[in-house]
């Protein structure tokens, strides 16, 4: 769909590496939607080891696992449909980001309702999500560019971040979730000011945005008007008095 993919994140180059050797490896019969199961799959154990760690820690293992496994198949199924010259820029294009929507609401709701986090903090997280991924999407509409990554922060650093805080808040305690300050929780607090944060910043891009295509579009109609004569001969004017008697001679 976009002519150019943009992904400035801080593993970017090195998880580019990881992922050409491993599809290098894949057998011949594994296929871009197999790979897209694979990640959606691990995005339900994610869910469902957040939802068994209310009753123990030992579950984290299946959301590391989970999250790996949305990370297998999430980034190599494009990866694998480029080297094997099969892209279906429509087709892979709505099912990999219809199941990448899918599979981070998965997540991101897992982590709420996990003992790690809250609810609302994680219906913000997720509301930003979509406030991005919406953002990506009219990118690629407006100006065919894919931007996969924000301020150094994609995908595969998103799910790090959620493993790294679930084995944090593992280790810190269940007060990291419900402690409270003015009657909120204190997680909810912050997560409510780092969003309140970006929301704004976003608002300021996308005014950037609209200024920048404005002066684009501006530009280029300007160089489809025809161009005009810098002087134009005078129209001559005609006396139809003097045309009607030099007939009548």
């Amino acid at each position: 769909m976009a002519n150019q993919r943009i992904n400035e994140s801080f593993l970017a180059l090195k998880e580019r590496a990881a992922l050409m050797a491993l599809v290098r490896r894949l057998p011949h019969w594994a296929t871009p939607d197999h790979l897209t199961a694979i990640g959606l799959c691990g995005a339900v154990l994610t869910l469902l080891s957040f939802v068994a760690c209310r009753w123990s820690n030992g579950f984290l293992a299946g959301v590391v696992l989970g999250l790996f496994l949305n990370w297998f198949g999430d980034s190599l199924d494009g990866t694998l449909a480029r080297y094997r010259s099969i892209e279906r820029p429509y087709y892979g294009y709505f099912i990999d980001h219809s199941s990448d929507l899918i599979a981070q609401t998965l997540i991101i709701i897992g982590l709420g309702v996990s003992p790690f986090f809250t609810v609302a903090s994680s219906l913000l997280v997720l509301s930003l999500y979509l406030l991005m991924s919406s953002y990506t999407y009219l990118r690629v509409v407006t100006e065919s560019v894919h931007r996969l990554s924000y301020g150094g922060m994609g995908a595969t650093e998103f799910r790090l971040l959620v493993a790294g805080w679930a084995l944090f808040a593992a280790w810190f305690g269940p007060n990291i979730a419900t402690a409270q300050a003015y009657g909120f929780a204190i997680l909810d607090i912050v997560i409510g000011g780092l969003s309140a944060l970006t929301f704004l910043g976003f608002v300021v891009v996308i005014q950037k945005d609209l200024v920048r295509l404005q002066r684009e579009e501006r530009e280029i109609n300007e160089s489809l008007e025809p161009a005009t004569p810098a002087h134009e001969p005078p129209a001559l004017e005609v006396d139809e008095q003097s045309l009607a008697e030099s007939a009548a001679r």
